[in-house]
């Protein structure tokens, strides 16, 4: 079921404009009928609708009958997923369901993830590594980069009460720089 619903997010994935619907198992449930009129009212002004949990969406059931219920004929997907499983992601790809993938990473890339990104680039698809800045150091970040060498960008997330600094971030960045020049920090 929907959980919630942001019109416009320019923050999760910068430099894209777009909706963003949450999954859950839990709660009441937003109308998907709703979600789906109002997107079709801002499909020109959007580039992806994306679909988001506090879990995994990809851990979801009924994911496909979800997607199907809100979205747009002809409109672009985004799933963002620790890439937990590469099988339903391969289906949502393959369906034409999901169209880009935010791909949040922990401390290395797993099997999964790699899996992930393999479907993604076989299908021509988008994808971002998103991270948490401070959970990593220069030698994990080219580590990542050098596995996700087609990424579209690369995003730091940083912890609103203890940011790391300029300083910190700048050996960070430079790592990231293997796999894209487009870094961003939120």
């Amino acid at each position: 079921m929907i959980s919630g619903f942001t019109r416009i997010d320019t923050v999760t994935v910068p430099d894209w404009y777009m909706s963003v619907v949450r999954v859950s198992s839990e709660g009441e449930g937003l109308d998907p009928a709703e979600i789906r009129e109002t997107l079709e009212k801002d499909k020109d002004s959007i580039d992806y609708v994306a679909i988001s949990s506090d879990d995994d969406p990809l851990a979801f059931k009924d994911l496909y009958g979800t997607i199907k219920g809100f979205k747009p004929r002809g409109m672009k997907a985004l799933l963002i997923t620790d890439g937990r499983d590469p099988a339903i992601l391969d289906d949502l790809v393959g369906a034409g369901y999901v169209h880009a993938a935010d791909i949040l990473v922990g401390e290395f890339l797993t099997e999964e993830q790699l899996e992930c990104i393999g479907i993604l680039t076989y299908n021509g698809c988008k994808y971002t590594i998103t991270v948490d800045a401070a959970s990593h150091t220069e030698d994990s970040i080219s580590s990542i980069a050098a596995k996700a060498d087609r990424c579209s960008m690369f995003i730091f997330r940083q912890d609103r009460k203890k940011p790391l600094s300029r300083e910190e971030m700048k050996p960070l960045m430079k790592a990231a720089k293997a796999c894209t020049w487009n870094i961003k920090t939120i």
